[in-house]
């Protein structure tokens, strides 16, 4: 199983923009090096200059009017794209994957109480915010509840033991509200 973690991570990885660090959407091909980026991601990282390109990942020089659409990508993309979310959905929740950067939940935002992926942590919606990893937010959760439930058992057999008196016709101190005389 986890071998098959490890191919799923690396598709995710070859699927994604080395940009802005999501999926791929309509991407193209630098043909002087064959990298590829969105479309949208090169168009900012140029910017509006009309100068000499280079490749953001490996810095060759590149003509700008050079990019060749690369549809299969788009079209791999996508599928790894639903195989992710499919994959978190079938975990029910233990983990899954982020559904905005198709991570994985491998961290815990204290201040907003939910799992966050590595790349939420580092945005700056979760800037100063405490994080911790997952599994130790699942164990300090497991206990507190743990915890509660013990005063709710405790509460419960208070509560049983003074329904068997009541039931073995001990009496109740007279009640001094309006509705019980």
């Amino acid at each position: 199983m986890a071998a098959a973690g490890g191919h799923i991570q690396r598709l995710r990885d070859e699927a994604t923009c080395s940009i802005c660090l999501d999926y791929f959407k309509d991407p193209v091909t630098i043909p002087e090096c064959g990298h590829n980026f969105c479309r949208s991601c090169l168009v900012l990282f140029w910017g509006e200059s009309e100068a000499e390109a280079s490749c953001p990942q490996c810095r060759e020089r590149v003509q700008r009017r050079s990019l060749v659409s690369n549809r299969q990508l788009a079209n791999v993309a996508e599928i790894v794209k639903n195989l992710s979310l499919q994959e978190g959905k079938e975990e029910g929740g233990k983990g899954g994957v982020c559904e905005k950067h198709q991570e994985p939940l491998k961290l815990f935002c204290k201040v907003h109480k939910t799992p966050i992926c590595v790349v939420c942590d580092k945005s700056k919606e979760h800037e100063n915010h405490k994080v911790i990893p997952l599994e130790e937010a699942f164990q300090e959760y497991k206990g507190e509840i743990c915890h509660r439930l013990e005063i709710l058992r405790k509460e419960r057999e208070e509560i049983l033991a003074h329904q068997a008196d009541l039931g073995q016709g001990k009496q109740r101190p007279p009640c001094k509200c309006l509705c019980c005389y």
